[in-house]
């Protein structure tokens, strides 16, 4: 079994990995823009995934905590791959509406499957101490080739112009087959010796499964605590999705696209892999509420440099670098908190919580100006952190 574990552990690097090897995606909103979208449309597509994100992560995690991880990650891999056929297929508004809810189902397969796995294969190693070093490294892996990529759809867009995205859209379908193959490789490890369950049993095991995650997060003070401070204290996602056509009307040639989010997703990519270095000299928890802070004050500094797209892209690196610090933060605190106890349900019932919350989040602040949006998005993290900092950095 434990040479099953390390497996399983090194195809998740891999994984992760691919899972990065995107073409088209890191650049979709350019792509919308280009296709004739309004930031209202592309708002509106984006809420599409994060509805169907809050709607599916319950039902989807109980899966994964009761049907086994890797048929979880396999129906994502599969979603992933019919989600890049219909961007490369239909490239309208609607089609890209289908591509998000398939966008959603991959995100709520994976959402606390990917961290429940590798966990559960830690454990078995006697590594689950480790979790928070082992999920940075994977997530580095993943903004490795979030690196490479943008940088290879730059030369594409430059060198083929419109037809460029085609060939990128084209590149994201063949690479989501391959991450689709690789989940297949995987193997189940926590069901490996128990009995098959018939209809009955299994929807029993089902529901006890989300009355624990549901006890989990309503009935423990200290997930709670967690629930109100990831809705609150993170941003909803609005400076990354309007980044590319602020840039593009401030200037910056589409071809560039790629380099932005390649440079980018470097300090995202640094933070991710050192982000347990930090927390061994403080501890996640303050590596969660500081640089959830400080991004909020980056959100501030952008708003007011939107017209200068050089500038307002050193301000993107900066923000992917605090981004690249929480996320595996909060992940390894989570996971500390619900002791591996239905943790992939208990995650998502968090996420799907934070899910709804940008959904409307993001249609509120579209109202506003980008510059309005951006201070009245970083006021909320503020005064989140304000009341709620403190009790977080001394949650044990």
């Amino acid at each position: 079994m434990k040479t099953l574990a390390r497996r399983n552990i090194h195809l998740q690097q891999w994984l992760n990995f691919i899972s990065g090897v995107t073409f088209l995606v890191p650049i979709v909103t350019l792509f919308y823009k280009f296709t004739g979208l309004n930031i209202a449309q592309i708002i509106l597509v984006s809420n599409v995934s994060t509805f169907f994100i809050w709607l599916l992560e319950l039902p989807t995690s109980v899966l994964a905590d009761t049907q086994g991880r890797r048929k979880s990650i396999v129906y994502a891999a599969f979603a992933n791959l019919l989600g890049a056929l219909c961007i490369l297929l239909f490239p309208s508004l609607m089609g890209f509406c289908i591509a998000a809810f398939l966008s959603a189902l991959y995100w709520s397969f994976c959402s606390g499957t990917i961290q429940a796995f590798l966990d559960e294969n830690l454990r078995l190693l006697d590594r689950a101490d480790q979790f928070g070093k082992y999920i940075g490294h994977n997530m580095f892996l993943g903004n490795l080739a979030a690196i490479i990529t943008p940088i290879l759809a730059t030369l594409v867009l430059k060198n083929f112009e419109s037809t460029g995205f085609v060939i990128l859209a084209t590149l994201d379908v063949i690479f989501a087959a391959i991450l689709l193959i690789i989940s297949f490789k995987l193997k189940e490890i926590s069901q490996s010796n128990s009995p098959k369950l018939n209809l009955t049993a299994s929807l029993k095991h089902n529901i006890d499964t989300a009355k624990l995650a549901i006890h989990n997060v309503f009935t423990n003070s200290k997930i709670k605590l967690l629930l109100i401070y990831r809705t609150l204290a993170n941003h909803v996602s609005f400076f990354p999705l309007i980044l590319l056509p602020t840039l593009s009307d401030s200037g910056m040639p589409d071809w560039a696209s790629g380099l932005v989010i390649s440079f980018a997703t470097v300090g995202l990519m640094i933070s991710n892999k050192f982000a347990y270095k930090l927390a061994g000299k403080f501890s996640y928890n303050k590596v969660w509420v500081y640089s959830t802070f400080v991004q909020a004050l980056v959100l501030i500094l952008a708003a007011f440099y939107l017209e200068s797209w050089l500038v307002l892209v050193g301000i993107f690196a900066i923000f992917n670098i605090l981004e690249g610090l929480w996320e595996p933060a909060w992940n390894h605190v989570l996971v500390g908190q619900t002791n591996s106890k239905a943790v992939a349900t208990t995650r998502s019932i968090i996420f799907s919580v934070f899910a709804i919350y940008t959904t409307f989040g993001k249609q509120i602040l579209s109202i506003f100006s980008v510059q309005q949006a951006l201070i009245l998005s970083a006021a909320v993290i503020i005064i989140t952190n304000i009341k709620m900092s403190k009790k977080i950095i001394n949650l044990k």
